[in-house]
């Protein structure tokens, strides 16, 4: 297995396409993460905004989850954000995701807001967590 920063996401733009159905590489503050054995079967982005960390996705593809692929993409993240002199993080989770709530609190996100009908139908909880 590897973890590693993608330099250039016009190579990895297909398979975020097959999962995010309206992702395009247009942020120049992204950075994302990968997790592969074979071939890539995790992905982690997150963006810089000034001293902040914003998480932006992870993805797992389905037949790896479950096995401390996000874990480790997040670790990976937590440490490069406050690596670049971040003191918080933050990101929305869809208030139904409730394995995804529990892997953020587990890294020590708090629930600060909820922003109503975030995901179309779906609120999403706004989570933070201050880095030390």
């Amino acid at each position: 297995k590897m973890i590693k920063t993608v330099d250039n996401l016009k190579e990895i733009e297909p398979l975020l396409q097959k999962y995010l159905k309206s992702y395009k590489t247009n942020d120049p503050y992204e950075k994302v993460i990968i997790y592969s054995k074979e071939e890539i079967i995790g992905i982690l982005s997150y963006s810089i905004i000034y001293e902040r960390g914003e998480i932006n996705y992870i993805v797992t593809i389905p037949e790896y989850r479950n096995q401390g692929i996000g874990t480790a993409l997040l670790k990976k993240a937590l440490e490069d954000i406050k690596e670049l002199g971040c003191t918080t993080v933050s990101l929305e989770v869809e208030e139904t995701n409730q394995s995804a709530i529990q892997l953020y609190k587990s890294k020590g996100f708090e629930i600060k807001a909820t922003r109503k009908k975030y995901y179309g139908n779906h609120d999403a909880y706004l989570m933070i967590k201050e880095l030390r």
